[in-house]
This record gives C-alpha cells, structure tokens and sequence, in this order.
C-alpha cells in the first residue's frame, strides 16, 4: 500500500482548475494521469503536456497497468472516473486527500450538485469507495468550501 498526496476525479482532467489551482496547492514531485483512452493516445499525452509545468513530471497509465509502485507520497493522482479512482484504490494507492471535481451532464447522468453529474454507476462506485474507509471530498477549486460526497449524495 502506497501513500500518494492527491487522487482527483475530473472528467477533463488535465485544465485550467488542475494546472492554476491544485498545482500550487498540492505542490506534487509528479501528476499521474490514470485513463484507459489517455494511456494510448500519445496526441492528447502531448498536448496535456503543454499546460504542465517543467518542474512537475506528467505520467500516464491504463487503470490496467498502473501499480502502486508507480507512485509516491508526493504524488497527485488524475483520473476521470469513480470506477477509475476505485481501480487505484484496488491497485494499493492510498490518497491522503480524495478530491471530486468536475463530473459533468452527459447523457443518463442527474445533476446532484453544480458540476456534479452522476449515473448509476459512479453512484456504485462512490459506494464502494466510501465503504472502503476513504472520505471523498467534492471541491472543484481550492477556492471552493469542501464538502463531502457522502453528504451530497
């Protein structure tokens, strides 16, 4: 099992409130982008790695391939996904802080807060990781007043 600073659900992942607020807040060695369709599209990695700065290391891996061993107690964790964040948390990573950013209206999702969108199966997958013992946190900026998912949903 391994310590890792941050683990961030957002479905854009990488953009402006990751690189402008969380960044300075978390002050990672490293961001790890944990996306099936990422891990094999070298063009999205490319220009995600247009708004990193130079002194934080960009990573990406498959829900599939990622091991806690690819991370460490200075990491920050990017997914986009309940399921892909349940998928970590299996693989051994332990968040110190489990934060629930943006998750927005797709097709089949309700809107259960502002910019909190769910659908049967994140709602299963926030389940499982609140039973789990870790505490999601839904706060899309560090601006914004935290407030926990169990509470929301």
């Amino acid at each position: 099992m391994t310590s890792v600073a941050f683990l961030r659900i957002d479905d854009r992942l990488i953009h402006g409130q990751v690189i402008v607020g969380w960044l300075p807040e978390i002050k990672p060695e490293n961001l790890v982008v944990v996306n099936d369709n990422v891990a094999e599209d070298a063009m999205r990695q490319d220009l995600m790695s247009l708004s990193v700065p130079p002194d934080v290391e960009l990573e990406f891996y498959s829900t599939s391939d990622i091991t806690d061993e690819d991370v460490n107690e200075s990491s920050f964790i990017l997914v986009s996904s309940p399921k892909d964040a349940w998928e970590c948390l299996q693989k051994g990573i332990k968040p110190e802080k489990f934060n629930v950013g943006g998750m927005h209206s797709k097709d089949g999702k309700e809107e259960i807060f502002e910019a909190l969108h769910v659908d049967d199966e994140d709602r299963k997958y926030f389940d499982l990781i609140i039973k789990s013992g870790v505490e999601p946190i839904f706060q899309p900026t560090p601006q914004n007043q935290p407030k926990r998912l169990g509470d929301i949903l």
